[in-house]
């Protein structure tokens, strides 16, 4: 059984190497005991003090602190000191490009052409040289210790992945950090990323069967609820959120909050998600009394991000 000391060591790591993970793994990590879950919610609490700071708005420290354990915390033991002492240092990493990353850091190009990308390496160094990073394209059979899925995106890059950290292998073979193969990213058939047990990542070149069955891994429905103002008991200030698949509900509850710029999330990385799927389709539910200025602005992001199959249904 693993202890909290061990718990919160996954949870850094996960924090240096976030797309390494999935969702699923994320939730297990930081659900792993109660200790865990109070240092990552000390470490969003801290994010927020930093992000009224850099809006230069004064704020309390203490005061701030006070009133964000009355709200989350008033049915919960006392959190010990020296986990406020690391929030602040973890949330410093998460403002230097670490915390979006924590959900979201694969990057992609909203473009259905792969031929476009005939020139991307396969592997190659991070600009320090001390990280490796893996690109694959669409089509690609991606497998992972939680399943298997057909790649949807057009370019996916990984995280960079520090030598010691998992051991990349081409076809079985351990690569050499300092002699990488000069392969396109294309060669890639298979890439089964084992991180759960033995860190390994290996790269298959040769063809492989896939399986008929095998589904992609980009949900071609979406939900955008647009609530005209900030919900009450709303834990982020927005009045736009997101679910994927197709849903009647105009509670802000079934929904996850996103946001329309790069505040929390961006409401464009889910619509250019979607729009890689021909088949996709994005349904905007207008509660009552949603300005309509709210309502052109989804529309000016929908034809930025390509999305051509949508509806809107008013409460």
């Amino acid at each position: 059984m693993e202890t909290t000391n061990e718990n919160i060591s996954r949870l850094l790591e996960m924090l240096e190497n976030p797309s390494a993970y999935t969702e699923q793994e994320i939730r297990d990590i930081i659900d792993s005991d109660e200790e865990t879950r109070e240092t990552y919610r000390l470490m969003v609490a801290a994010r927020q003090a930093c992000r009224q700071k850099q809006t230069q708005q004064p704020e309390d420290a203490e005061a701030a602190w006070q009133r964000f354990e009355q709200k989350h915390y008033s049915q919960r033991r006392p959190v010990h000191r020296w986990m406020r002492i690391a929030a602040v240092f973890i949330a410093a990493a998460f403002l230097a490009g670490v915390s979006y990353a924590a959900f979201h850091a694969l990057s992609s190009k909203q473009n259905d052409d792969s031929q476009r990308y005939t020139n991307e390496k396969m592997l190659k160094l991070s600009e320090n040289g001390e990280k490796v990073i893996i690109t694959w394209l669409k089509g690609t059979w991606i497998e992972k210790d939680n399943g298997s899925y057909i790649e949807d995106y057009p370019i996916m890059h990984s995280p960079g992945l520090r030598n010691g950290y998992a051991t990349v292998k081409v076809d079985g073979k351990e690569i050499d950090i300092n002699n990488l193969p000069d392969l396109p990213a294309s060669a890639v058939k298979k890439a089964e990323i084992h991180l759960s047990q033995g860190r390994t990542i290996n790269l298959v070149t040769t063809p492989v069967q896939v399986p008929a069955d095998l589904e992609g891994n980009i949900d071609p429905d979406l939900t955008i609820l647009l609530t005209g103002t900030v919900p009450k008991g709303a834990y982020q200030p927005v009045t736009i959120w997101k679910n994927s698949g197709i849903k009647d509900s105009y509670d802000w509850h079934d929904y996850i909050y996103t946001s329309w710029t790069g505040q929390w999330e961006n409401v464009r990385i889910h619509l250019k998600r979607v729009a890689n799927r021909k088949d996709h389709h994005v349904r905007i539910n207008v509660c009552q009394g949603v300005p309509q200025k709210h309502i052109d602005r989804i529309k000016d992001i929908m034809r930025e991000c390509n999305v051509t199959k949508c509806e809107f249904r008013q409460q």
